[in-house]
């Protein structure tokens, strides 16, 4: 490899959750990243706490997943009360084709310990204190200024830029992406505390009353993460003791006091987004890219998603691995899921606001018989999961396409077939009615010939949610780095060649034929 390649090609603004797993994702693939941050991590506030099924999944791919599991907090049930009454439930551990059919919850400084842990076995350094002032583009690469410690200035080229850096992110303003949306009118207060005569469970709740709501999630320990609407006329930003139990005592049964507080604070939710997630050579991923409700705990989970879709494809093109507009795609497929996941988060939050009676009991009323016949917990427990993230047109029931994750994992199993996680898996489905000689002879040419993806012969061995949706005839499912669909390649054992054929010019869409150690690739097809 010539020293072109060995200088760090991209700048990651902001080593939170989101940065690390993408300096996490180049770092794996050989590309080298400046990772930078303006502050160093201070708060005793655990912040996002909630890891969700299909992110605890993406994190193995990324070689953090276990490690973040062993460090959490169990949980697999949501319990909804309504005015102290329980109302409904929703069951994780029923989940179907999650390879982690629960959900934990972690403080963010611990998430962010274990990927920074896993970031720098991989060869990665944090550089704090710096931040990026300004910056301008062209189809060369991307000139940085960055202030350094002592105040010193610096300029910097990179091929890439991305902004990982929060709400108030200094990539999106320096970059000019616009960022729309509106203010929540209410307030959160939020806690980490003891609470007396309550065990730390596996389950998280919700209380909604007609005068505001509470959620109280375990963090294991014998802490819980105390959430709640702040009354109106309350004008302080730190809230005491006496606040919080006051609230448990109108919105929670029981009677329940706190113990030792870790730390307490008011913020206000925001709904925006960027008007795209990438210009030219500057992507925007996380909190920068996007900000939601926090019902339903889905903003860090999102950030990371955002993260895995680009890291593969930006590692990819830097190698020459991919085509260079292969990157157009990450806003196009992450706009969209993330609006669909942020539209989520705001009903839940305004369902959680109801403030009148007839708006109350009718919203009970489908908890209720949501629960008794599980449609709540099929509707909306996959959606919290993150498991239907889905990149274009939804499928029909019992049916493939592209764009939807499968139920597959990364690491070897002895039970169902793994994926790759540098580059395209194509999995070979020989159909209901095949003859073992000629399909034998075709997996083998395509094994041969196609040397541009991991090929797997599934045979007999689908996963049993796969199986159903396979059909009765040969075929090529050709699967992003991610786990995602990326097309499906009818195959004919009786033409081998042919069928090579079929499954090469499906990868060449975004594969290059060879990887070379090129400088920085040409944007074709990207906007500036």
């Amino acid at each position: 490899m010539n020293s072109d390649t060995q200088r760090p090609r991209v700048l990651i603004v902001g080593a939170g959750p989101v940065g690390l797993v993408l300096a996490c994702e180049l770092l794996r693939h050989g590309v080298r990243a400046d990772i930078i941050s303006k502050t160093r991590r201070q708060s005793p506030h655990s912040r996002a706490t909630i890891l969700w099924p299909r992110v605890l999944e993406l994190l193995d791919r990324v070689g953090v997943g276990r490690k973040l599991v062993e460090s959490g907090h169990y949980f697999d049930q949501m319990n909804y009360y309504s005015n102290k009454k329980l109302i409904g439930l929703i069951r994780f551990d029923r989940l179907r084709g999650a390879g982690y059919p629960f959900a934990i919850t972690i403080p963010q400084w611990r998430t962010e310990a274990v990927l920074e842990e896993h970031m720098t076995s991989l060869g990665g350094t944090i550089d704090y204190d710096h931040t990026l002032v300004a910056g301008t583009q062209d189809a060369r690469g991307v000139e940085c200024e960055l202030l350094l410690p002592g105040g010193k200035s610096q300029t910097r080229t990179y091929d890439f830029v991305v902004g990982a850096d929060g709400y108030g992110s200094t990539v999106r303003e320096a970059f000019g992406f616009e960022f729309a949306g509106r203010t929540l009118r209410t307030r959160l207060a939020i806690t980490d505390a003891e609470i007396t005569g309550e065990t730390t469970s596996s389950e998280a709740a919700y209380y909604l009353t007609r005068h505001g709501n509470m959620v109280l999630a375990p963090l294991g320990g014998g802490v819980f993460r105390v959430g709640a609407s702040v009354p109106d006329g309350f004008t302080g930003d730190s809230p005491d003791r006496a606040f919080f139990e006051k609230l448990l005592a109108e919105r929670v049964p029981g009677n329940r006091r706190l113990g030792a507080m870790n730390f307490s604070g008011i913020f206000t939710a925001h709904v925006r987004s960027a008007s795209t997630y990438g210009s030219g050579r500057v992507f925007l991923a996380g909190d920068s890219a996007h900000a939601m409700s926090p019902s339903g705990a889905q903003g860090l989970n999102t950030g990371i998603q955002d993260a895995v879709n680009l890291g593969w494809k930006l590692a990819g093109v830097v190698r020459g691995d991919y085509r260079p507009e292969l990157l157009a795609s990450y806003d196009t497929e992450r706009r969209p899921a993330v609006d669909a996941v942020a539209g989520l988060s705001t009903r839940l939050a305004r369902i959680g606001l109801y403030s009148t009676w007839h708006q109350s009991l009718a919203r009970d009323a489908v908890y209720r018989l949501g629960t008794a016949t599980q449609t709540l917990e099929k509707v909306l427990a996959p959606k919290l999961a993150q498991l239907d993230t889905h990149y274009g047109p939804r499928p029909r029931r019992g049916t493939l396409v592209p764009g939807e994750r499968l139920p597959l994992g990364w690491e070897t199993s002895s039970t169902a077939p793994s994926l790759a996680v540098d580059r395209y898996t194509v999995l070979l489905w020989p159909g209901l009615a095949y003859r073992h000689e000629r399909w034998t002879e075709a997996v083998a040419r395509l094994r041969t010939e196609v040397t541009t993806a991991a090929v797997t012969d599934l045979g007999g061995r689908p996963p049993g949610d796969l199986l159903g949706k396979l059909g009765r005839t040969a075929q090529a499912l050709v699967v992003r780095p991610d786990g995602h669909l990326d097309s499906l390649v009818p195959l004919d054992d009786r033409a081998p060649d042919t069928a090579v054929r079929a499954v090469n010019r499906a990868l060449a869409r975004h594969v290059t034929a060879q990887t070379p150690a090129t400088p920085a690739p040409a944007l074709t097809g990207l906007s500036a």
